[in-house]
């Protein structure tokens, strides 16, 4: 019997990589665990208090815009008034980037993407590199809060789609 139970940790193992990944790809959901505090681990959200990212992140991830934004968001934070499907949402969220590094700012993101979202991933979607993470964050060295949130303007101007 113990037997069996060893090859079920080991299967279970297996599958666990093959969903989160590891490496350059790495979908982790310890990284996520911070933003799950508002977003809920699920990803959906507080409606009026937390926007949502299952159902919407996919397709900002699936463009260079919208992957700098995301990156921008998550190392710097986001501050004013945003509507999403109707709901008007105004806080602030948090830079995470004094306590997430490249790699953990990748891998939340991953996650979000790749298994919040999963149902609306493009065919053609790269996962976010810690290359990419650290090329946005040294780009935008100065970007705010603030800031971020008129990056979002431009982000809608151009994919109304993403409202």
């Amino acid at each position: 019997m113990m037997r069996y139970g060893f090859q079920a940790c080991l299967l279970g193992l297996a599958f666990s990589q093959l969903v989160y990944g590891e490496g350059e790809q790495s979908a982790s959901a310890e990284s996520f665990q911070r933003c799950a505090v508002c977003h809920l681990a699920t990803g959906e959200g507080v409606p009026g208090a937390f926007p949502p990212l299952r159902g919407r992140i996919a397709d900002i991830a699936a463009s260079p815009e919208g992957r700098n934004y995301l990156i921008a968001v998550v190392n710097t934070g986001l501050m004013g008034s945003i509507t999403i499907g109707g709901i008007p949402y105004m806080g602030v969220m948090p830079a995470q980037g004094p306590s997430h590094d490249a790699k953990s700012i990748r891998d939340a993101l991953n996650y979000s993407v790749q298994v919040l979202d999963r149902d609306n991933v493009q065919p053609d979607w790269q996962p976010f590199s810690i290359d990419e993470v650290r090329r946005v964050i040294s780009a935008e060295p100065a970007t705010s809060a603030m800031e971020n949130g008129r990056l979002r303007q431009d982000l809608l101007s151009k994919y109304p789609s993403l409202q």
